[in-house]
């Protein structure tokens, strides 16, 4: 995210940027303490997805984030919000 906000920048200083839409909304306010649990709250969203689909559909399922040291906390705190 922050190197693409970096691109951006650049983009932008040479005045061939349009417009930026981001969800994060680290572009407009460049908090990066938002954005670091924005990202948080994202990865528990699809940790809980890939650990419903690994549920349904067996251990073969692959995911990246399924990689992460801490998949199963992220996955238990995602499915505590669904």
């Amino acid at each position: 995210h922050l190197a693409v906000i970096r691109l951006l920048d650049h983009a932008q200083s040479l005045d061939i940027l349009d417009e930026v839409s981001d969800e994060g909304d680290y572009w407009d306010k460049r908090d990066f303490p938002a954005l670091a649990g924005e990202v948080g709250e994202w990865n528990e969203m699809i940790a809980a997805f890939a650990g419903e689909m690994k549920d349904w559909l067996g251990d073969d399922v692959k995911s990246a984030i399924t990689d992460f040291p801490d998949f199963e906390h992220l996955e238990a705190k995602g499915r505590a919000v669904e």
